[in-house]
């Protein structure tokens, strides 16, 4: 079904958001440092809002700049 660009898309139209919840710092076993950022990303609808799964983000190992860097770790 394509929309009417005159028309606002339907609340089912439209991707249901994300969110991050309970976000904190953590550990990183690889870098041996506090440069975790970790939560759980929360998939918010009408019918309320669902825990979906957790994410973990570690500012050094996972920083695509220091990866593709010359100097820098694998």
């Amino acid at each position: 079904m394509t929309a009417d660009p005159g028309r606002a898309p339907a609340v089912d139209e439209q991707p249901a958001p994300l969110a991050a919840g309970d976000l904190h710092a953590d550990w990183c076993p690889v870098c041996k440092a506090w440069t975790v950022l970790a939560g759980m990303t929360l998939l918010l609808t009408a019918a309320g809002v669902s825990q979906v799964g957790t994410f973990s983000w570690c500012e050094v190992c996972d920083d695509l700049a220091f990866q593709t860097d010359p100097g820098g770790r694998p």
